[in-house]
């Protein structure tokens, strides 16, 4: 198996079905499937012995594939191709809801693999993943004169498909030619899937769904709701830079190598009345049409989604496209969404700061030099990529690409190479985290703000806050859904098709508070979460995963969220609490 040296990277050997996780768990797409939970990657099936289905990531690999924590669209790009505009890509991926015109998703049920249209909700057994199967590819910026070419494989790991008879089934493990159909897209943003075989389209409704129109009528088209987790960065793959929120003009900007920071941070809001889209930034604004941010959903700051392979394209109410064009994003009038019209979303892992709770000091990490802890203030030297591997060992990537990495000697220097000196198990105790190297040395602090490390026992391990910085709006998933408020009550839920924003908010001990609206999170005597505060209760948060978190609320418990919608302090184990995407 080749090695990898990209970070997070994921190898994958087609010969013998193996698959290498080099040190890290790779970002999952949230919802994941119930035989692999989380973010974890293990299981591997081949599809007709060419493409690899990663069990629990809505994710599907075809050729020698690489998936990188930033770049490459959805997460997975060929190695073939140093941009994700390249059209040597062989396809990309999407997660998404169809929804049809009586306001009902496409459904892929259980029972005899049936297909049906009765969900008024987006679920796991709504998801479908488009596979672009055309030789364009991931985004390739060619106009998309007809239909793109598409396989739906459900969340039961089955692919759609479609008789000469008109009948529809959802039980194919592997594609046949009943199975690939032409996404059509259409000026309102709707779109029908015609059967490539047999040319007629899908549509119906409740549980008699067909595919035997001749032409594309209302009844045949649908509604994309992507499933993705809301909280996403955007790439423009043309000018291979992230959009950032510029906080002193009031516009959103595309000149970023990295999305370093809370204001590349945005937030992908479904209208679902509307079936349109918005950008949100990290401080709540939306992107309207003429650059400007304002502060909620209106017809000038929704559009219209079309789809490029695994690229999107944003069309405002007077037709024009979301561009990054000029120096502010915003919409241009041009027939058809080339290069500068394209985005990608992709995830954003966590950014953190290391501050030393007994002098209030930040770690703070410059390639080639020792790591110090002496700094006052966040800037870029001071914020850290979290990752974590499946042992649940984390390692830190700074800014420039260097590592935290301990040295034979007793100090810590940044490296640029991914080795087991990187990794760090974390000890939490309430707020506060102790960083033990892979040696068994632990991590401390000389007075002059060295870090430097020591044998267990041999003196003072230094205590850490660990602060999450890139989520100044906190959106929380888990396998049972989104946690929002349960509708006419005070009381959190953990089963929500759709979620409600939390505002963070970290006093000086390291406690976080979360507030929706004007109302902070609570517990009531029965341990169930409540938004009816006053003010904030004392909430922490530990990382347990790339992507996922547990929360421990002030009575010493960890959150839960059961498949019927309670969201309660329900386990003292770590191991047993909900792993929230966040």
């Amino acid at each position: 198996m080749e090695h990898c040296k990209e970070i997070g990277s994921v190898c994958l050997s087609l010969g013998s079905l193996e698959l290498g996780v080099m040190g890290l768990t790779p970002l999952a797409w949230p919802l994941a499937g119930k035989d692999m939970p989380g973010p974890e990657l293990g299981r591997v099936s081949a599809v007709e012995g060419r493409s690899l289905w990663l069990p629990g990531t809505h994710c599907c690999v075809r050729g020698h594939a690489v998936l990188h924590p930033y770049g490459g669209g959805q997460g997975v790009r060929s190695r073939s191709s140093v941009s994700p505009m390249a059209a040597s890509t062989e396809f990309s991926l999407l997660p998404c809801g169809f929804i049809n015109a009586a306001n009902r998703y496409l459904s892929a049920e259980p029972f005899r693999f049936q297909v049906m249209a009765t969900s008024s909700v987006l679920r796991p057994s709504q998801i479908w993943t488009l596979s672009f199967t055309s030789a364009q590819g991931a985004g390739a910026a060619r106009p998309v004169e007809g239909g793109q070419p598409v396989h739906l494989l459900s969340s039961l790991k089955r692919f759609l498909a479609a008789d000469a008879n008109g009948k529809v089934t959802c039980k194919q493990e592997s594609p046949n030619s009943g199975c690939l159909f032409l996404l059509w897209q259409y000026p309102d943003g709707k779109v029908s899937l015609q059967c490539e075989a047999t040319k007629r389209y899908l549509g119906g409704a409740e549980d008699n769904i067909t595919c035997f129109a001749q032409a594309a009528s209302e009844g045949e088209k649908w509604s994309l709701h992507l499933a993705l987790h809301p909280t996403m960065h955007v790439q423009s793959p043309g000018k291979q830079r992230y959009l950032r929120c510029d906080t002193q003009t009031g516009r959103v900007r595309c000149d970023r190598d990295l999305p370093w920071g809370a204001d590349a941070i945005f937030t992908l809001h479904f209208d679902l009345k509307e079936k349109k889209y918005g950008l949100r930034s990290g401080a709540g604004s939306m992107l309207a049409a003429d650059g400007s941010l304002v502060d909620g959903p209106s017809a000038h700051s929704l559009y219209t989604l079309e789809l490029q392979g695994g690229l999107v394209a944003l069309r405002d109410v007077d037709g024009k496209y979301l561009t990054d064009r000029e120096s502010a994003v915003k919409t241009f009038k041009i027939d058809r969404p080339g290069h500068d019209e394209l985005f990608a979303l992709e995830p954003s892992p966590a950014l953190v700061s290391l501050r030393t709770f007994s002098s209030g000091r930040y770690v703070c990490c410059r390639p080639g030099a020792d790591v110090y802890a002496n700094t006052m203030s966040v800037g870029n030297t001071e914020l850290f990529q979290l990752l974590l591997n499946d042992a649940k060992q984390a390692c830190f990537r700074s800014f420039s690409g260097a590592y935290l990495a301990t040295s034979p000697s007793d100090g810590m220097v940044s490296c640029t190479n991914q080795s087991k000196q990187v990794w760090f198990e974390l000890q939490y105790k309430e707020q506060q985290v102790t960083l033990k190297a892979v040696d068994g040395r632990y991590v401390a602090l000389r007075p002059n703000g060295q870090i430097l490390l020591l044998p267990e026992g041999a003196g003072k391990k230094e205590k850490f806050l660990l602060l999450l910085v890139n989520r100044p709006q906190l959106i929380l998933q888990s396998e049972a859904g989104f946690v929002g408020r349960s509708p006419g009550t005070q009381r959190l839920d953990g089963n929500r098709p759709a979620p409600d924003v939390n505002t963070v908010t970290l006093n000086e001990d390291g406690f976080y508070h979360f507030r929706i609206a004007n109302k902070y999170w609570s517990i009531d005597k029965n341990g169930l979460i409540m938004v009816n505060g006053d003010q904030g209760s004392n909430f922490t948060l530990q990382f347990v995963a790339s992507g996922c978190l547990a929360i421990k609320a002030p009575n010493n418990k960890y959150l839960v969220a059961e498949g019927g919608g309670r969201l309660w302090t329900g386990t003292t184990d770590v191991g047993a609490a909900t792993r929230f995407h966040f």
